[in-house]
């Protein structure tokens, strides 16, 4: 059940790689499938800075969204035009009664 929360205003779309079949040598073959999914919401936890000879970023996102979002660890996310990778593994969430369901997930952007 997705209710109407005017803090889930985001749509993501979300990156699957997903296995299609093998190719003449017997490898696997795969291929991203993307989906857009509505009811999200994103949040920026933190943004560290490393300039130890290079300079990187490394930018945390949190993402709730609908509980049958189906996302992975192998995910990935983009909001925006910015393309998140999943930080470990999604978990969903269930609330009594089902109001409050919902698929949470850290995400995390790496620049430079």
């Amino acid at each position: 059940m997705t209710i109407d929360n005017p803090l889930r205003r985001d749509t993501v779309t979300v990156i699957d790689r997903v296995l299609v079949g093998e190719d003449d040598r017997g490898q696997d073959v795969y291929e991203d499938q993307e989906r857009d999914v509505p009811h999200c919401n994103m949040q920026i936890v933190n943004s560290i800075e490393a300039t130890d000879d290079r300079v990187q970023v490394v930018t945390r996102w949190r993402l709730a969204g609908p509980p049958d979002m189906a996302l992975k660890a192998l995910s990935r996310v983009r909001h925006k035009g910015t393309l998140y990778e999943v930080d470990g593994e999604p978990g969903v969430h269930a609330s009594y009664g089902g109001l409050m369901d919902h698929t949470e997930a850290f995400l995390k952007v790496v620049t430079g």
